[in-house]
């Protein structure tokens, strides 16, 4: 009962902060609190993605744990994937493909497939040892992944890795040595963000489109809108790159753990729920 009435009162403080135009930008859609099973497992989600039939990812990076949410709480655990097998070294990234999920497992240099139930179907190995540390992917199903062992950007389609760096950072931008967050957009753009807000936009096939300074503390997330591109801190301050706005999220999602878009909405990851919103 307090826990329904807790979820209430978030809920009604939503709308308060929506009425009062805190976030001119940004629309509430829906607030999700975690079911109390994730809790009751000690599982911490650090990153969100959208799955099918309204559902959502939540993958714990510490435990290297991966399960399912359901729009209506109910909670899918995948089968046969956990730290506790010792094969894995460090999973640091989840996303979703069109043939399924794809986890990067960096010590180990490999990427692991898993179907929608989130059953593992194979491991491929990658044949460079570029460790990568970052990864997105576009809507065709073509990774990119960032190494930092390379200080460049490496794709992979077909199961097979480039043998040369798609972005070759250091030749590129002396201004990317620190990278924090790679994303693609809807038509295969890649863009990148630097640890001192530094962001530059590249063409699908690899060429510089443009780069600018972000005027904001502490960038942490990338996340392509349609259009445009949004970049947040964990404080919930966010600016388009197309128009220089600022947006804002709601001080009751603070801190932020990981924010994806889909379409015109982007899902916002906290310690207790997820919130949906609408970009206008």
């Amino acid at each position: 009962m307090h826990q329904i009435l807790r979820n209430y009162f978030i809920l009604l403080l939503f709308c308060f902060y929506s009425v009062l135009g805190i976030s001119p930008k940004l629309s509430i859609v829906e607030y999700r609190p975690f079911p109390e099973k994730i809790s009751l497992l000690g599982i911490e989600p650090t990153q969100i993605n959208w799955s099918i039939a309204n559902k959502f990812l939540l993958f714990d990076e510490n435990r290297s744990e991966l399960l399912e949410v359901g729009p209506f709480g109910d909670v899918n655990l995948t089968s046969g994937f956990t730290m506790r097998e010792s094969r894995f070294g460090e999973l640091i990234w989840m996303g979703m493909a069109p043939d399924g999920i794809r986890i990067i497992d960096r010590m180990e240099n490999e990427m692991i497939y898993l179907d929608y139930r989130l059953n593992p179907i194979q491991t491929i190995g990658f044949e460079h040892r570029i460790f990568p540390e970052m990864a997105t992917i576009d809507p065709w199903g073509i990774m990119y992944l960032y190494s930092k062992t390379y200080n460049g950007i490496f794709s992979f389609e077909r199961s097979e890795l480039s043998t040369l760096p798609f972005i070759d950072l250091s030749k590129e931008s002396s201004t990317l040595h620190c990278l924090i967050d790679i994303s693609c957009n809807q038509d295969g753009d890649i863009a990148l963000l630097g640890c001192n807000g530094y962001f530059q936009h590249y063409s699908r096939n690899g060429q510089k489109r443009s780069s600018t300074i972000l005027n904001i503390n502490d960038p942490a997330f990338l996340v392509s809108l349609r259009g445009d591109w949004l970049v947040f801190n964990r404080q919930g301050d966010g600016i388009s790159i197309n128009t220089g706005d600022h947006l804002s999220i709601p001080a009751s999602s603070i801190p932020v753990m990981d924010i994806r878009s889909m379409n015109r909405s982007i899902a916002v990851l906290t310690k207790d729920h997820i919130l949906i919103l609408d970009v206008k």
